[in-house]
């Protein structure tokens, strides 16, 4: 046990969230130019548009390139940057595998199969299935009994989970 690493990350695809974070800086851009020459009344607003827009870029663009998947010896934790964290036991996963279902891009919760989304990419999906159904406060507590991601080394993160997952004691019934 002292050469394990205790933690291990894993990144997922960054393309996605570069072109929103692209996005984001054009649109304060255009704000930026359209108010450049406005006087007194319009600066209030100037100011919130600039605020709001600043802070989405921050936190739905940047903070995305900031952040991986972590693998601990004890749970999985799926990051995505400031807004997404869910930290799973490993102890409620009852399997860990690729996914070669269609997938939905970004954060979505599929209502009719109990799929949580947390994707960046079409490509390099993990699924984790869970021995029961699990609630997101960030999709508004809405349950789940499968997680699918993306990792840019699926098949590493496979060895490593099922790894971890048979050095489990077994769970009693």
């Amino acid at each position: 046990m002292q050469g394990e690493r205790r933690r291990e990350e894993f990144e997922y695809a960054k393309p996605y969230f570069y072109s929103r974070a692209m996005l984001a800086i054009l649109l304060l851009s255009v704000v930026v130019i359209l108010f450049a020459n406005q006087k007194g009344e319009a600066l209030p607003w100037f100011a919130l548009l600039v605020v709001l827009l600043g802070g989405s870029l921050l936190v739905f663009g940047i903070s995305p390139l900031l952040t991986n998947h972590w693998l601990t010896r004890s749970r999985i934790v799926l990051r995505r940057g400031y807004y997404f964290k869910a930290v799973i036991p490993l102890r409620e996963v009852s399997d860990v595998r690729i996914y070669e279902g269609e997938a939905k891009l970004g954060l979505a919760l599929s209502l009719s199969s109990s799929i949580l989304f947390v994707t960046s990419s079409r490509h390099d999906l993990v699924e984790i299935r869970l021995r029961g159904a699990r609630r997101f406060p960030q999709m508004l507590g809405l349950r789940a009994k499968r997680i699918v991601f993306n990792v840019d080394r699926p098949t590493e993160f496979l060895a490593s989970a099922n790894e971890r997952l048979a050095s489990l004691a077994p769970v009693e019934a």
